[in-house]
């Protein structure tokens, strides 16, 4: 009896270490295997950055350069265009030297992710910066867009006349840095898609290890587990709650900026923007019931995560809109004497204020979208 009451004693604790020993193996497979497929999201992430790089200077660049004189002149006059002549395009070169710079001191965190594929902090940086950044690629691009257009087309209710007709060479290099810049814009948008699924991952990972593990787990570490899940979860709902009332008040601004009362049919940009922040009030409307659902379940992961996609898409919407509408207004208000457009807010006031505040109110929604944004990315890193 003593010999078998022996044997079962040993017997039992060989049996719980193999039955550990075998699920701490699935559990490390399972971690190569995610972190695997990081690293080559992380190469693909850093082969997008060099490419970005190499468009935001090429359209600075451009921009920079873009630069013609006409073959006639008179005694006191000579007729000249170029990118300084224009406010928009000034700033067009200046934030699209500001992102290349930025996408130059990225390069160091996205090497550290395919060094360390599992590592979540420096993607979450990454995530974050790169959506601001992508707002300002946005502006930018837009902004420096609608003044293309008006150079191509002008405008008979203003009395804007085209001037592509006399400077074609600039016009077609400044069309061309516009394009770059659009470009950089889509490699941005696969930037911080990639680093959303690797968060994804993350998440995916970490739930499959706990579940392998919790076969071979004491009461006390369950309990312990329990208890910090819980506070996990409270903090989650509370972040949830914030982002159910965030997008609360940019609906507020985005149906404000949409409902404007002037004349904007006068404007192809402004009809633009009427359109693009009808759609993203509608959006932030459907959206309320995803928002509820991390309230109610405050550790899912899949609605914070199509909630983040959805965002940062609606946001470089909104972003559009509202910068090339803002260079429309800017021109009315101070008009721009090398092209002889001339500000039109000393006769069209109302309209004017109508028209800024617009612009206000979506610049506003911008800001509500950039938290939501990082809320949902800190969520989604806590989970």
């Amino acid at each position: 009896m003593a010999k078998e009451s022996t044997t079962i004693e040993v017997g039992e604790p060989s049996t719980v270490t193999k039955s550990t020993s075998h699920e701490k193996k699935k559990g490390f497979v399972a971690a190569a295997a995610g972190g695997g497929h990081k690293r080559g999201l992380a190469i693909f992430d850093f082969l997008l950055r060099l490419a970005a790089i190499g468009i935001t200077i090429g359209a600075s660049s451009v921009m920079f350069t873009a630069e013609e004189t006409l073959p006639f002149f008179t005694q006191f006059l000579q007729f000249q265009a170029g990118y300084d002549d224009f406010p928009t395009f000034q700033f067009f070169v200046i934030a699209i030297a500001i992102v290349a710079s930025y996408l130059v001191l990225a390069l160091p965190f996205s090497i550290v992710t395919i060094v360390r594929p599992l590592a979540v902090v420096p993607r979450l940086i990454l995530l974050i910066s790169d959506t601001v950044v992508l707002t300002l690629t946005t502006s930018a691009a837009a902004a420096a867009a609608s003044i293309v257009y008006l150079a191509h087309n002008g405008n008979a209710n203003t009395n804007w006349l085209p001037i592509c007709q006399q400077f074609g060479d600039f016009c077609q290099t400044a069309s061309t840095a516009v394009v770059a810049a659009s470009i950089s814009v889509v490699f941005f948008v696969l930037l911080i898609r990639m680093a959303k699924e690797s968060t994804t991952i993350d998440i995916g990972e970490s739930s499959t290890v706990t579940k392998s593990r919790s076969h071979v787990v004491v009461d006390e570490k369950k309990k312990k587990r329990f208890v910090a899940a819980t506070a996990g979860g409270g903090y989650k709902r509370g972040l949830a709650i914030f982002d159910f009332l965030l997008r609360l008040a940019a609906i507020v601004t985005t149906i404000t900026a949409s409902s404007f009362q002037a004349s904007y049919d006068d404007f192809a940009t402004f009809q633009f923007f009427v359109i693009a922040i009808a759609i993203v009030a509608s959006y932030l409307v459907l959206s309320l019931p995803f928002s509820i659902v991390t309230i109610v379940r405050p550790l899912a992961s899949l609605p914070r995560l199509i909630l983040l996609i959805s965002n940062t898409v609606v946001v470089t919407l909104t972003t559009s809109a509202t910068a090339a509408t803002a260079a429309i207004v800017y021109l009315a208000h101070n008009g721009n004497p090398n092209t002889n457009w001339l500000p039109i807010c000393q006769q069209f006031g109302d309209f004017c204020q109508a028209t800024s505040s617009a612009v206000v109110a979506a610049s506003l929604g911008i800001v509500f979208f950039l938290l939501l944004i990082v809320i949902s990315a800190i969520a989604l890193k806590r989970h």
